[in-house]
């Protein structure tokens, strides 16, 4: 039977799969997909055939998929916007019979046509996959009864994934007009020619005889070549054996690592704890146990019910308020300001997890009040919006005195939550040089920076030792002070579930209590013309008695080598030894900041006429360079500071216990028709060493 080889173009084609509802996992937003079974489908190049897919892992090129191949939009792929989610790194194999894979959909808050489309999965809604393939080998098999022919493809490579409203057209089998794709692939047909058989054994036959005039051959040399070809033969069917072996061995280890990171997922272990597993050839099995293990054990701490983790101190009343509280906050479109914040200060935000208000979705404020009264056995049926929600903020479990409705601890939860979100992200620059310290309560606690010994003394031979002194400290005072105010939520802000609403209040009193310690700190360095405050000797914290007044010139090299100089003449209070200061941190105006950060990183002094001749003497000199506008438009005066790690020249107190963000309390309303929340923000900034900074009033 002989064979015809043909290179052709080929367009990506399509081919129906479908989605396994069951293995839907909300939280992960992940979901199991059959992206093809290999069944025949009619094609339309060569006038029409047949083309099945070969299912045996040594025919599907899977690297893309498991490189973490996009998921499309109906295979719509104009730009990046068409990306609604990825193929699970690991997870596409197939086994003989059908492909499947796991597929990640996108997060609410980054495309919102991604989360439509995982609702109506979730749903049920859109139950069907298309898989986009190219073919690159395909070899004609038995002609069925139609007389079409049929080709099975022996070599081709899945491309993408998308959710479809309907399965892929099997009649036609490409894309509808104006999506397909303007890729081509150069596929080989090799076609059967049944007709030119006998033309062909003819031409064996001629080339098996002994040539005119030449006399046959010897039998031992037709049993040498007999020989050499059954040799040939038998390793070529040994070297596809092992080819055979290893695709196998691949696929198996693909499958073995998608279902440890299916576990990880499941169980909230993570992916470190998947990799240790995966590369330490831990089965399938043994990774089920450890993670059972694991969750079940922890130290006695945790215990499982379900896909969650649970503390020992929870109850069921605790995870209902996290998960509405996490759902309201993903409600009002901040979630990714949450986030970021949750970065920045992970230890404000504990249990807060975005994952855990998955059956809340879709819920509105009020539908939520509702169920809190329904779970406390209160029928709301036929009652009006407003004696409900008045109730709802009232109604405390059990009846018990001192204690919060379920509703009431939602909202405060997700108002807090937000707030300190907005603190967490409000940028400010105090923190870069100034400490911060606790302090027990409104009174004064004296600090104290002690003198120095300059040196050891010297030990002559049969010598005695001397007691050496500390000199006396010098001493200064750190306090800190109480700043707040009430805002209001009313009961018709619930009832139109204007979410924005509730998160702008939240917000803005965020940024207002981040704000406040920000311009407490500006004003103090403003006090006595840019001076600083009065000290206790009565004069100001930049005062030529303190050593800290730099001479008066434009910002450059020179002058910042001569204020970088001063302070490291500074001594301690006993006046005994060099503190050996160093400024590592600069604050200006904001038009001079880019003037001092070109300062900074010059190669060579930016003010010389021969730029190429003088080193930058200050070069890399400061840390950070801080430009800020609450310092005077009209002013050149620049301020250096010390490490506030080592040396502060200010510092800002808290109260102890109570945090060092915003904290909130709530009552029902009086004055409002819902529930009023008090902001306190205990925070003081004050003046603290006068060795730590130097001041320059520029020109």
């Amino acid at each position: 039977m002989a064979q015809r080889t043909e290179i052709v173009d080929m367009p990506r084609l399509t081919r129906a799969g479908s989605i396994v509802p069951s293995t839907l996992d909300v939280e992960a937003r992940t979901v199991e997909v059959i992206w093809t079974t290999g069944a025949a489908v009619l094609r339309g190049y060569f006038d029409q055939y047949w083309e099945e897919l070969d299912l045996a892992p040594k025919s599907v090129r899977l690297k893309r998929l498991n490189n973490g191949a996009p998921m499309l939009n109906a295979h719509s792929a104009y730009d990046a916007n068409g990306v609604i989610g990825v193929v699970v790194p690991g997870s596409a194999v197939v086994d003989g019979k059908r492909g499947t894979a796991t597929v990640r959909f996108a997060r609410a808050e980054v495309d919102p046509v991604a989360d439509q489309i995982f609702q109506k999965v979730v749903d049920g809604i859109i139950q069907n996959l298309s898989v986009g393939y190219a073919t690159y080998r395909l070899e004609q098999v038995e002609t069925g009864k139609d007389k079409i022919p049929r080709y099975r493809a022996m070599d081709w490579e899945p491309m993408e994934l998308s959710p479809v409203p309907m399965g892929a057209d099997d009649g036609a089998g490409f894309r509808a007009a104006g999506s397909e794709s303007n890729e081509r692939f150069k596929c080989t047909f090799i076609t059967t020619r049944q007709q030119e058989t006998k033309h062909m054994a003819d031409e064996d036959k001629e080339n098996t005889e002994t040539p005119s005039g030449q006399g046959s051959e010897s039998p031992a040399v037709v049993a040498t070549r007999a020989a050499e070809r059954a040799r040939q033969e038998k390793a070529a069917a040994q070297s596809e054996a092992a080819k055979t072996a290893a695709e196998d061995a691949i696929a198996s280890e693909r499958k073995r690592s998608m279902e440890i990171r299916k576990i990880a997922t499941q169980s909230r272990l993570g992916e470190a704890w998947a990799m240790s597993l995966i590369d330490g050839g831990v089965t399938v099995e043994e990774a089920r146990k450890a993670a059972f293990d694991h969750l079940t054990t922890e130290d006695g701490k945790t215990q499982v019910e379900g896909h969650l983790r649970i503390g020992a101190g929870d109850d069921e009343r605790d995870k209902y308020v996290r998960g509405a509280s996490a759902w309201l906050i993903e409600r009002t479109g901040k979630r990714r300001l949450m986030e970021q914040a949750q970065k920045r200060e992970p230890e404000l935000f504990a249990g807060l997890e975005f994952g855990s208000g998955a059956s809340f979705r879709g819920l509105s404020p009020m539908e939520i009040a509702r169920d809190t009264l329904e779970r406390q056995g209160i029928k709301t049926r036929g009652m009006d919006k407003m004696r409900m929600l008045g109730m709802a903020f009232t109604y405390t479990r059990g009846g018990i005195a001192q204690t919060t409705s379920d509703f009431a601890n939602i909202l405060e939860n997700v108002i807090h939550k937000m707030l300190l979100g907005s603190y967490a992200t409000q940028e400010t620059t105090w923190q870069v040089f100034c400490s911060m310290e606790d302090v027990p309560d409104f009174r004064t606690s004296n600090r104290y920076r002690t003198g120095s010994l300059p040196s050891l003394p010297r030990i002559l031979e049969h010598g005695e030792y001397t007691t050496g002194a500390i000199p006396d400290a010098a001493k200064y005072g750190i306090s800190t002070e109480r700043h707040g105010e009430i805002f209001s939520l009313s009961r018709e802000v619930i009832i139109n579930d204007d979410m924005g609403a509730l998160a702008n209040l939240a917000l803005e009193f965020g940024r207002a209590a981040a704000r406040t310690i920000e311009n407490d700190v500006y004003a103090q360095l403003a006090l006595n013309s840019g001076l600083g405050p009065t000290m206790g000797d009565g004069n100001a914290f930049f005062h030529s008695s303190h050593l800290n007044v730099g001479t008066g010139a434009a910002i450059s090299v020179a002058s910042l080598d001569a204020d970088r100089v001063l302070m490291r003449a500074q001594k301690d209070p006993s006046n005994r030894d060099f503190l050996s200061l160093r400024p590592v941190i600069l604050l200006v105006p904001d038009a001079l900041e880019g003037t001092a950060r070109v300062i900074n990183v010059a190669q060579y002094d930016p003010d010389t006429a021969n730029k190429l001749q003088r080193p930058n003497m200050v070069q890399g000199l400061f840390r950070d360079i801080v430009g800020s506008p609450r310092l005077a438009a009209s002013t050149t005066r620049r301020y250096m500071f010390a490490d506030p790690t080592i040396a502060a020249a200010f510092t800002v107190a808290f109260l102890e216990g109570y945090g060092r963000g915003p904290i909130m309390e709530s009552q029902a309303g009086w004055r409002t028709d819902g529930v009023e929340w008090r902001v306190t923000q205990y925070a003081k900034a004050q003046p603290a060493d006068t060795k730590a900074a130097v001041t320059n009033a520029g020109v």
